[in-house]
């Protein structure tokens, strides 16, 4: 019995770590994308647009998730000492629906970003289309 209680305990944090190291991963990656852009001449502002405003759309999908994992995750843990059984299903239910929400926040963020990032791209007049400015500098020619 208490094997099977660790177990579940184990495989439960394992799942955690998991999600864990996922987010550290995609913060890291848009890190690195963000310093790339700069290095090859896009300003604060061009960065900024592409950015975290685009989620705040879906941020009660965090928090719903967060909050949800967390939650089940405890009763997990509180039901564990009773041993393995069908009441560990109160805590397990909660735990993957938070899971899910959050699986949902961060894949849905980068069609959210895109999406942004398109209508940011069509708002932009062509320096064709500007009168009396010089294509390359920006300078009123006269």
């Amino acid at each position: 019995m208490p094997y099977q209680a660790a177990l579940i305990v184990f495989a439960s944090l394992l799942l955690l770590t998991i999600l864990l190291a996922f987010v550290t991963l995609n913060r890291y990656f848009t890190y690195k994308e963000r310093v790339a852009l700069a290095r090859l001449g896009y300003s604060v502002a061009d960065l900024a647009g592409t950015g975290e405003p685009s989620r705040s759309g879906s941020r009660g999908v965090l928090w719903g998730g967060v909050i949800t994992m967390m939650s089940g995750f405890a009763l997990l843990l509180g039901l564990t000492p009773l041993g393995t059984g069908v009441w560990l299903i109160a805590g397990l239910l909660p735990m993957f629906v938070g899971l899910g929400m959050l699986l949902i926040y961060f894949t849905s963020a980068g069609s959210n970003r895109q999406r942004h990032h398109a209508q940011a791209v069509a708002d932009v007049p062509a320096a064709d289309d500007v009168p009396g400015e010089d294509a390359v500098s920006g300078q009123d020619n006269g």
